[in-house]
């Protein structure tokens, strides 16, 4: 700016984007942060300590207030994120006081949660951990933690590792700056020394998501004993269980022996397994997260045949047996490939670590019903016939209000007293054990399980004569007894690369709604629900590689 010229370019006109909202905004270049806020919070209304501002073409991460506009690449018609609610329109009454002014702790309350530090080829880790930290009822129990609480005279490795995630979960909850988690990780090194290699040169080396996930929960598991943000365990031996835990079923049957008794057993796995067409020699097609899953549940295997007498072909079938309150799901992308070399003119089998690129799409509600056993389907099945009978229920007496005189000739009175008196006063007066179901089986093998449901949604009791309520069963610890078997996707960990052993690993978590937060190491930028769903793969951008849902009714 010349000085013969003081004003010319001096003021920026900007589009703010506030959810569905698009605003003209202007500002001057050289003016502060604050009077920048100042400007929004007369045209939105959003308190000062509740913006968060982003545009990843101008500056990193969120605008705090110790950064300088004239440092920010600031150009007409950039858009500029805000994410906060309004207040309600009144007086000011008290004084503003500035994010700056603010302790740090309070200023992380009103900020952005900030990301983790590299400390060398650490992505694989900081990405997970920012999934995990989406996970409440975790971070109860890290925060009640207390080392030594099996009596133990000293801590063990797991009682360490649970301690070193407990305060790195704690501490970067209260900053305003990425956040080092170098106590976790040199415990880690400790407890599971492979993630402590390094390569050519010292560098450490890249390690694989999953596997720092199942060690985490497999170690900590061992000190968290006790329910936390659920009622009970539920059956789990541990909180990690109760959480992540899925009771697997597998039944073996002997393709080669009809007369070969089945075998069945129980297991507990902590993550579901998504296959993927060219690994492990697969020739189905998957296109889908929940074909990957279905083609997992059923495999062959070899084993011996107490009949025959020798090594047979077995299918195992596994389903589950008790579901838990989140659903972790591996996309199968990494598989080992043998290679025959010639090397100094002899012939050597190697083994290569390989990557599929192949697009596979997931939903944002995954449903599981497909993936359950028979008894967790009908607890399942019969939530959602209530559901669905009340729902029919309502929109029948919602139409009998609305019609004022009555139902249609040809439609079936569902209301006993609508005709005569009006259907709306007919729908408000009549008692809950009147109302009537029209029948949804011929057989009527769930009619009194379904007048009682309808009764009891419209604040009736259940019919005379029945039999006294006992406490209904629930599909797994911290479920509630009408869980239809739906969980909403909350966090991705993604890969990018070509190679297996390399690439970069970033976290992606919910917020609110449609709102998410993309943690590149230590930036954090926002995103929504669309930028999510292209993660499927099929490119060299990055592809879902783990897949975190919580339970969902």
């Amino acid at each position: 700016i010349s000085p013969s010229s003081p004003h010319r370019g001096a003021m920026v006109k900007a589009k703010l984007k506030w959810g569905k909202e698009k605003m003209e905004l202007e500002f001057s270049e050289t003016g502060s942060v604050a009077d920048l806020k100042a400007t929004i919070l007369k045209m939105t209304n959003v308190p000062i300590e509740r913006m968060k501002l982003s545009c990843p073409k101008a500056w990193k991460g969120q605008l705090l207030d110790t950064m300088s506009l004239s440092d920010c690449k600031l150009k007409d018609g950039m858009l500029i994120m805000l994410i906060g609610s309004a207040d309600t329109v009144a007086a000011q009454t008290t004084q503003i006081v500035f994010v700056e002014d603010l302790p740090e702790e309070e200023k992380a309350a009103v900020s952005l949660p900030v990301g983790f530090q590299n400390l060398g080829n650490t992505c694989y880790m900081n990405s997970t951990l920012q999934c995990l930290r989406g996970v409440p009822e975790l971070k109860e129990a890290l925060r009640s933690f207390t080392p030594g609480q099996d009596g133990a005279a000293s801590m063990g490795g797991a009682d360490m590792l649970t301690q070193a995630l407990a305060t790195d979960m704690y501490q970067v909850d209260r900053q305003t700056t990425a956040y080092s988690p170098g106590g976790f990780l040199n415990i880690l090194r400790q407890v599971a020394p492979q993630f402590a290699e390094t390569g050519a040169g010292g560098a450490p080396k890249q390690q694989d998501a999953e596997e720092l996930l199942s060690t985490t929960l497999s170690t900590i598991s061992q000190s968290l004993k006790t329910p936390h943000g659920i009622p009970d365990l539920g059956g789990a031996s541990n909180l990690i269980d109760a959480l992540f835990g899925m009771e697997m079923e597998t039944t073996d049957t002997c393709d080669e022996c009809p007369e070969e008794p089945p075998v069945t057993e129980t297991r507990t796995d902590r993550k579901l397994t998504c296959f993927i067409q060219g690994g492990g020699g697969s020739t189905a097609h998957v296109d889908h997260l929940h074909e990957g899953v279905k083609l997992g549940l059923t495999e062959n295997i070899e084993k011996v045949s107490s009949v025959l007498g020798r090594e047979a072909v077995w299918t195992r079938t596994s389903k589950i047996k008790r579901l838990p309150r989140y659903v972790c799901v591996q996309f199968m992308r990494f598989y080992v490939k043998r290679d025959n070399v010639i090397e100094e003119g002899r012939q050597v089998v190697k083994h290569v670590k390989c990557k599929i690129m192949r697009p596979v799409t997931f939903p944002e509600v995954l449903d599981v019903y497909d993936f359950c056993g028979g008894r967790i389907q009908k607890m399942l099945k019969t939530n959602r016939d209530r559901h669905g009978d009340e729902i029919l229920g309502d929109l029948k007496v919602t139409a009998a209000a609305a019609s004022g005189d009555g139902l249609g000739a040809s439609e079936p009175m569902d209301v006993e007293g609508a005709a005569g008196g009006g259907a709306a006063e007919g729908a408000a007066t009549a008692d809950p054990a009147d109302v009537k179901v029209d029948a949804m089986d011929e057989e009527g093998e769930d009619d009194a399980a379904l007048q009682a449901a309808l009764a009891m949604s419209m604040g009736g009791e259940a019919p005379a004569g029945g039999a006294a309520a006992e406490p209904e069963e629930v599909a797994g610890p911290g479920l509630t007894a009408d869980f239809q078997g739906n969980y909403e996707l909350f966090g991705i960990t993604t890969h990018k690369g070509r190679l297996a052993d390399g690439g970069h690993y970033m976290g992606w978590v919910r917020q609110d709604g449609d709102d998410w937060l993309l943690f590149d190491d230590s930036d954090v930028s926002p995103c929504k629900t669309e930028d999510i769903m292209a993660l499927k793969g099929g490119g060299d951008h990055h592809m879902a590689y783990l897949a975190f849902y919580r339970f969902k009714n």
